[in-house]
């Protein structure tokens, strides 16, 4: 499969996945600025930010990870990443920027937050499902009885 969700590099993940939010903030630039101004678009950039940096992270140390190739706990690896990085930085912004307020910045982070996550969940079951094929073992199936 040589999809674009299914590359093999970590850089690529992260490129792949730092284009799509750059795509996204490009789309929502202008509800932004229509919303809240010049503080909407910079509360945009800011979700942008802090929702693409913890996912290219990711890609980069799950392959010194030996756990993060199992599709689960690379999954829960990345989410609980996101959460501690996307929540620590909103509180720490919101001390240092207290303007920013739901229409400015928290609306956008749900955005972001929401469609980073499934791009980077796309690109890492893509990316060990491609990996599995090519090593010729089976990809990891979960049995739920």
């Amino acid at each position: 499969m040589n999809s674009i969700l299914a590359p093999k590099s970590p850089i690529h993940r992260c490129g792949v996945l730092a284009a799509s939010a750059v795509f996204l903030w490009v789309i929502l630039a202008g509800p932004a600025y229509w919303v809240a101004g010049g503080l909407g678009l910079e509360g945009l950039t800011y979700s942008a930010f802090l929702c693409t940096l913890p996912g290219c992270v990711l890609f980069l140390v799950i392959p010194f990870l030996g756990f993060a190739q199992n599709k689960a706990f690379a999954f829960l690896a990345g989410s609980g990443l996101r959460m501690f990085a996307v929540l620590a930085a909103t509180l720490l912004l919101h001390e240092i920027r207290a303007d920013l307020g739901l229409r400015q910045f928290l609306s956008w982070l749900v955005v972001f937050y929401s469609v980073t996550l499934l791009i980077e969940t796309l690109l890492i079951v893509g990316s060990l499902e491609t990996e599995a094929a090519s090593d010729g073992s089976k990809p990891d199936v979960a049995v739920v009885s």
